[in-house]
């Protein structure tokens, strides 16, 4: 049975990563951090950054990694928030993220990946290298204050600016986010102006034929939406005809005018925010 499961397992590593058995774990990781994952015990590590799920910090003498642990989302999380019935997801996901770097989304660069055999399921974790000097724009959002000086202003117009050119982006390689919220975008100040980087693609999807625009318009909505729930006095309807100015970059996506989709999305997010209130 061993052997059939490490058959399994050893058809799931990608290209250029190396894999090692330790008990129940199975490792797989870029050469340079396969001994640290191998020998890092994950409860005992730091938690890094708020709000992001499981998420600890491990340093390596290659650099420091992110590792998250591949939870459920949704109310299924109430009955089985971190057993999966296969050990794919985080290989799936390293693909995944591999692909939409080679597109020219900027993304984390994925480090490794573990698993832990618990008949009959799986404990997953993803590892990746930390973006240093990084936020996540739920964190900048709750940091505004509420009068901004004009230089805080200023920033905060780069940032709409910067997002919405990198959501376009995304979209533009055919990467369709699964889960695209704040906590999911990271800023990080430049000598060149601000980057963005897109994390977390867990279910997300590279589709052969592109985005169409009601795919576009959803991931949208689940922006705003997650931007609403963060702080609903951030972002007004005129930062977000800035965002979808910058979004769009001259194309007519959504049509001439944009009022339509931010009808659909303040309809969206006030569903959500029902839900939240009595289920949350």
């Amino acid at each position: 049975m061993e052997r059939y499961v490490d058959q399994r397992l050893t058809s799931l590593i990608p290209d250029g990563f190396q894999a090692r058995r330790t008990g129940r774990r199975f490792v797989a990781a870029l050469p340079k951090y396969l001994q640290a994952l191998a020998d890092a015990e994950f409860s005992e590590l730091p938690e890094a950054g708020q709000g992001r799920g499981s998420l600890h910090g491990l340093q390596t003498p290659e650099g420091a990694l992110l590792i998250r642990q591949c939870r459920r989302g949704g109310l299924l999380r109430l009955l089985n928030k971190d057993r999966y019935l296969s050990p794919r997801r985080p290989f799936d996901e390293i693909r995944l993220t591999v692909e939409a770097g080679e597109r020219g989304v900027l993304v984390a660069r994925p480090a490794g990946a573990v698993v832990e055999h618990r008949p009959p399921f799986w404990l997953c974790w993803l590892a990746t290298e930390e973006i240093e000097e990084a936020i996540d724009l739920g964190d900048y959002l709750r940091w505004l204050p509420a009068t901004p000086t004009r230089e805080v202003s200023a920033e905060k117009r780069d940032i709409i600016d910067a997002a919405g050119k990198a959501v376009r982006s995304m979209h533009d390689a055919s990467l369709w986010h699964a889960d695209l919220q704040v906590k999911n975008i990271l800023l990080r100040r430049s000598p060149a102006g601000v980057q963005v980087f897109i994390i977390d693609l867990d279910k997300s999807r590279i589709l052969p034929n592109g985005l169409s625009q009601d795919l576009r318009a959803a991931n949208l909505r689940r922006l705003n939406r997650s931007v609403v729930k963060t702080r609903p006095d951030a972002i007004d309807d005129m930062e977000r005809q800035r965002f979808l100015a910058a979004y769009r970059s001259g194309d007519a996506f959504f049509g001439s005018d944009t009022t339509e989709l931010l009808k659909s999305c303040r309809r969206h997010a006030a569903r959500h925010s029902l839900w939240w209130k009595l289920f949350g």
